[in-house]
């Protein structure tokens, strides 16, 4: 009976950890990928403007463009 029980409170710990440790990486940046933007915008030449910064992999097209748009506003408004 208490094979039983240490089997299954190792087996719920190792569980809570895989959970703890996938769950963190799944989420991205938002604040590395907006600030690669800005630095792509800032030094890049059109070509790479045009191009998805490595940070922003897994951002939505949503954040991606509310981004562009603060950026270009912080731009016009210097």
């Amino acid at each position: 009976m208490r094979t039983r029980t240490a089997i299954t409170a190792v087996l719920l710990a190792l569980a809570a950890t895989t959970a703890a440790c996938s769950s963190s990486s799944d989420k991205p940046d938002l604040a590395a990928c907006k600030a690669a933007m800005e630095e792509q915008d800032k030094y890049g030449n059109k070509s790479e403007q045009d191009k998805r910064p490595d940070a922003c992999d897994g951002v939505d097209t949503k954040t991606m463009d509310q981004y562009n748009q603060e950026i270009f506003d912080d731009q016009t408004t210097k």
